[in-house]
């Protein structure tokens, strides 16, 4: 549908699409005319465009509607392609000359994208069928000679205007990346500094490194329109710190000033905090005006009292260590992740709006001294935690060869949970971390073993040596572990979800194990098997959500 910016534009060129086709060629040459009299920083009235494109005056008082010269021209233009595109009118019918996109860029000198833009100027087009049958975009003879007569100084900047080669990009490219080495620059100013050696415009040059930017993502030369450069220069000297060096060795590796170091350093550390944006879980103690005095003043809960845990026998020696870490107790674990939701929410305020390169020291410390003791209370909920995890995995595979790299999955899950945990509610921390492990496993064990089964190669002899006994107790183990992992994904179900499912698919255990079909369970229930089979179909969309595929794809079969 065609955009107009006017409605009583809109009504015009409706009107004028009903008139007779016969008339169709005076209103655009009219409309031509019109646009070469506009002028964007004028008003017109109605009654003055009505006129010039269709000879008619009305009688009685003018109409006080006026409308803008800038959006004047634009719907004109926009009414000059309709008009033309639903008369299906010929190239033949205008009655002089006329030019293609393609074909007034090279008359001209200037780029396709000139000519679209120069659309906007009051350069009218009209939509005509040429003699091979395809309807094109044209221009005609007079259209063209009035707007460059009018545009002298717009069309002569066009033409002198040369796109720029693969060697000059190139070397717009090498020469932002030695301003970016020799000092910190944003990218407008390298822009304007390479455009005043270059003699391009600040805008072409601009274009350029960001096009550049966006097709190198991994190591961009500006990490952002409004960030500074980052040069390989500034990246090495980041990885040297994460390693450990000191500031004095940075700077005589380097050859530079202390106070450039430090000034990187901080600038890609606060880049850092901020991208992704923090999170956390938000309360309303947070707007508190003595916040600080009821959440960080307030006295620690003292520990749990009780005797030493006991470790099993047959736990590694790296496991046993997590048995030496206390369990936190309900108030330890409230009082925790209020401080360190609190935290954040405050850290998250002062780096909100701020820019990394221009951050003062006092604020910068203020920052780091807040994201410490966020990462301190974080680790030491996690440590608390993780003999959980191991609880959990061995539950579910055991002592098998890939116990580490399960525990490894679920530490990861446990760590999801210490952000998305809501203290407010007043639940237990393990509660919630128990649930989000397990329903992780829920969802990749059973695919490992899949996998695993179906992918290891080379066991043939292993396989044929090895008792039927244990193949079987194997085999009997597997079916217990997905029969346990179905009873879990079932319990997520409503009663009457359940019973369809497990009566469809001989899982009840009441019964003698032999699946029902749709029309005895509707008969079950007094409802048509077309409705049994929607609520089946609805309740295993809801156990994908929670088992693995493949145990739902074993119901299936």
């Amino acid at each position: 549908m065609p955009k107009f910016f006017n409605s009583d534009m809109a009504d015009l060129a409706h009107q004028l699409e009903l008139s007779p086709r016969r008339l169709r060629v005076e209103q655009l040459q009219g409309i031509a005319r019109l646009l070469s009299l506009i002028e964007f920083g004028r008003a017109y009235p109605l009654d003055f465009v009505y006129f010039h494109i269709t000879k008619y005056q009305k009688r009685g008082k003018p109409a006080e509607v006026s409308v803008p010269g800038k959006a004047l021209v634009n719907d004109l233009i926009t009414t000059a392609e309709v008009l033309s595109r639903k008369a299906n009118l010929s190239v033949n019918e205008i009655g002089e000359p006329c030019r293609t996109h393609a074909e007034l860029a090279r008359e001209l000198g200037v780029s396709t994208k000139t000519i679209r833009r120069w659309r906007g100027r009051g350069l009218m087009g009209l939509r005509l069928n040429y003699d091979d049958g395809v309807n094109r975009l044209a221009f005609c003879r007079g259209v063209v000679d009035r707007f460059v007569a009018r545009n002298q100084d717009l069309v002569s900047r066009g033409a002198s205007f040369k796109q720029l080669s693969s060697d000059e990009r190139r070397a717009i490219v090498e020469r932002a990346k030695e301003l970016v080495a020799e000092k910190r620059m944003k990218l407008h100013a390298a822009a304007k500094c390479i455009a005043g050696e270059s003699g391009r415009a600040v805008e072409t040059v601009r274009y350029t490194l960001r096009r550049y930017d966006e097709a190198h993502k991994g190591c961009p030369i500006f990490a952002d329109r409004g960030r500074e450069a980052r040069s390989e220069r500034h990246e090495t000297m980041w990885l040297r710190w994460r390693e450990g060096a000191s500031v004095v060795a940075i700077a005589e590796e380097f050859k530079c000033r202390q106070r450039e170091v430090e000034s990187t350093l901080r600038r890609l550390q606060v880049e850092q905090w901020c991208d992704p944006p923090m999170e956390w879980i938000h309360n309303e103690l947070f707007d508190a005006p003595n916040a600080d005095e009821i959440i960080l003043d307030a006295p620690t809960p003292p520990p749990a009292d009780g005797p030493s845990p006991r470790i099993p026998n047959d736990l590694p020696p790296y496991l046993r260590s997590l048995y030496h870490t206390p369990l936190l107790t309900f108030d330890e674990e409230q009082d925790l992740f209020r401080r360190y939701n609190y935290l954040k929410f405050k850290a998250s305020r002062l780096l909100k709006g701020i820019e990394p390169a221009e951050i003062s020291t006092k604020s910068f410390q203020a920052i780091a001294e807040l994201m410490g003791s966020v990462e301190s209370i974080r680790r030491r909920i996690i440590q608390a935690n993780l003999r959980l995890v191991v609880s959990i995995a061995k539950k579910h595979v055991g002592w098998s060869p890939n116990f580490f790299e399960v525990v490894s999955d679920g530490n990861v899950s446990l760590m999801r949970a210490v952000e998305k945990f809501d203290y407010a509610r007043g639940n237990k921390f393990s509660t919630y971390a128990t649930w989000a492990v397990m329903k992780n496993y829920a969802r990749s064990v059973p695919e490992q073993h899949y996998h695993y089964a179906r992918y290891v190669t080379g066991q043939e002899e292993i396989l044929d040596a090895a008792a039927d006994r244990s193949s079987a107790e194997a085999h009997a183990s597997d079916r217990r572990r997905v029969r346990e992992l179905i009873e879990e994904g079932l319990r997520e179900l409503s009663d009457r979800e359940r019973e369809i499912v497990s009566g469809h698919f001989g899982l009840d255990d009441d019964g003698d194990g032999q699946p029902m079909t749709l029309e005895q369970l509707g008969d079950r229930f007094g409802v048509t098997k077309e409705r049994i089979r929607q609520i089946e179909l609805r309740a295993l969309a809801r156990l994908r959500e929670v088992l693995a595929p493949s145990l739902v794809e074993t119901l299936n079969d």
